[in-house]
């Protein structure tokens, strides 16, 4: 029995890969026709509550009260090694989730990339210029692997996402949660955490989330050492950003 202080999710959750006990890690996207909590003498109609903007129910993100046809999100091909798709930027400062599925037969290649504001940072020797540092997240496939790398200002962490090879042309969903510094990346419900160091908890991305690869062209574009840029080509993906704050399969551009 729900009492005062307890709440509960109608559709997804803000981190539901860390839902206790739940084996999902993606936020439903669909029409739920009507919500109705029951109980004993109970019954609140959560969804017209919620349409009626009810001060004890919170709405997140883009909902609709109404029952639409949902676009099929259709797999994306890269053929060729200048293959990208440049998506509007992601504004993930605190928190945010990625969830992707892919196949591929390729052994190296840029699946995510984006970055924020270069900025100068100053040496311990005093007599030494500065250098550059962005914040930067990026998800690659290296040597059949596939490798997180996040920097928030504080240092590079980069995180295996499983131990085997997934370059065997099964299709594969991959899921990025984070909040914070901490976080988990998951392939298959295989599920692998991690820490950034430091103690920022901010990632500061300012450009473009770049899907399948880079432009040729690279002027502005600050680009971690850390990050392999490899060739690749023949990658299928379906990608869905934030489901709740972000236009899932909308690609602002598709370059080849």
């Amino acid at each position: 029995m729900l009492g005062s202080d307890d709440f509960f999710y109608v559709g997804g959750s803000p981190s539901t890969a860390d839902l206790p006990g739940s084996p999902v890690s993606n936020n439903f996207m669909g029409c739920l026709k009507e919500v109705v909590y029951k109980n004993n003498d109970v019954r609140l109609e959560l969804s017209r509550l919620a349409k009626q903007g009810d001060a004890k129910i919170k709405v997140s993100g883009i909902v609709a009260f109404k029952c639409e046809s949902v676009a099929t999100l259709d797999p994306v091909t890269f053929d060729t090694p200048e293959s990208f798709v440049a998506l509007s930027k992601w504004s993930a400062k605190k928190a945010g989730s990625i969830s992707f599925d892919f196949r591929t037969t390729e052994p190296n290649g840029l699946m995510l990339f984006s970055h924020g504001k270069p900025r100068q940072q100053q040496r311990k020797d005093p007599r030494t210029p500065p250098t550059l540092k962005v914040d930067f997240f990026a998800i690659e496939m290296l040597d059949g692997h596939l490798y997180l790398l996040l920097d928030m200002g504080s240092g590079t962490t980069k995180t295996k996402a499983i131990d085997r090879k997934v370059n065997d042309g099964e299709w594969y969903h991959v899921d990025f949660q984070r909040d914070g510094r901490s976080g988990t990346i998951s392939v298959n419900s295989q599920r692998t955490a991690y820490t950034a160091p430091g103690d920022s908890e901010i990632l500061d991305l300012d450009d473009i989330l770049y899907l399948g690869g880079l432009p040729e062209d690279r002027q502005g574009l600050i680009f971690p050492t850390e990050v392999c840029v490899c060739v690749r080509v023949h990658v299928r993906v379906r990608v869905c950003v934030d489901v709740f704050n972000y236009s899932c399969g909308d690609p602002k551009s598709l370059r080849e």
